[in-house]
């Protein structure tokens, strides 16, 4: 038995009644619920997403329903730099030093 690792996507869906909420566990898992911003996110299989979009959209509670641009985010910080060096000024360093001995 081999484990598969399905692909998986968050979905926000912007409420009009979070009371409601907890109707979207059918589609997915619910990972978050915001009361004060009436927002939720859920977790649901990246094959799945159109269908379950179009379901969610056209209930009552529904304002509208976003997927998250998570995968086509490049996550990477400073991939083009990938050669940065720190340089210190010895003068900087030779002031440290001494501040430190007087005290």
């Amino acid at each position: 038995m081999e484990l598969e690792i399905k692909p998986r996507r968050s979905v926000i869906v912007y409420l009009n009644n979070v009371k409601q909420a907890k109707q979207l566990r059918r589609f997915g898992v619910i990972e978050y619920i915001s009361n004060k911003l009436k927002y939720a996110v859920i977790y649901m299989d990246e094959a799945d997403i159109e269908k379950k979009q179009i379901l969610i959209s056209r209930l009552g509670f529904v304002k509208s329903v976003e997927i998250s641009n998570w995968p086509e985010v490049d996550s990477t910080v400073g991939s083009n730099q990938d050669s940065v060096a720190f340089a210190v000024d010895e003068f900087e360093l030779a002031d440290m030093v001494g501040a430190d001995d007087e005290l």
